[in-house]
């Protein structure tokens, strides 16, 4: 949330904790308005916590899955790829040992797309000489792991990406809700305290103190008036 949001949710927090205290609960508990607005703002408020929670949710987890797997996922393309030049080399097979020349730092800085390009490529030279590759240790089955390896590659390589696409998706829901929560605050609970500001002024004073919205930025500075709208 913003700075502004924020001052307002921290402002709809103290007046529902206010309004729930025992001995300001049962002043209003009779009012059916008050209660239903009541209902209404912690309703709003347990909405954005959830959103919050979601929006601080770390997307460096992703991150770190994606590398995990591109480290496991070079290993094993390059392990394949020496095999392949070693054979190339015993064989006096020079193009075959070109192909396969390849190096982790070379790996690392291939964008994803082309790591999964060299994969395909090694995998299909594997393919072509794996009868050979036997005494290498490199069989089908290695094979087969490789391409099932490209395949988790490929699901996790939009993963960081998809996570921050979803927290600016639980930001812009939050804004509405806060809108709805001020509003509720200023076209309703002000003025359905007023029939308290005679028959109990201290209750009223005290709703109109945690009422008060505080710029967090500036504590000194009062957002909206000291005293809701009659």
């Amino acid at each position: 949330m913003n700075r502004k949001q924020l001052n307002i949710v921290e402002a709809a927090s103290t007046v529902a904790a206010y309004m729930a205290k025992p001995e300001n609960n049962v002043l209003w508990q009779g009012n059916q308005a008050i209660s239903d607005t009541m209902v209404e703002i912690n309703g709003n408020l347990t909405t954005i916590a959830a959103l919050e929670k979601k929006q601080k949710a770390p997307v460096t987890g992703p991150a770190a899955d994606k590398a995990t797997l591109r480290y496991d996922y070079e290993d094993e393309i390059l392990r394949i790829a020496n095999q392949l030049a070693s054979l190339g080399a015993k064989t006096k097979n020079a193009t075959l040992e070109a192909q396969a020349e390849l190096t982790m730092p070379g790996l690392d800085k291939l964008a994803a797309d082309d790591l999964v390009a060299t994969a395909g490529r090694i995998g299909d030279l594997a393919t072509t000489n794996l009868v050979a590759l036997a005494g290498y240790n490199v069989t089908q089955a290695h094979l087969t792991g490789l391409a099932g390896m490209t395949t988790q590659f490929q699901g996790a390589k939009t993963k960081p990406r998809e996570a921050v696409v979803d927290r600016k998706k639980e930001t812009d829901l939050i804004q509405p809700v806060v809108s709805s929560l001020l509003s509720t605050l200023r076209r309703q609970l002000d003025r359905q305290m007023v029939n308290f500001k005679r028959t109990n002024p201290e209750f009223y004073r005290g709703y109109v103190a945690a009422r008060v919205i505080v710029d967090r930025g500036n504590p000194k500075k009062k957002t909206t008036p000291a005293t809701p709208t009659p």
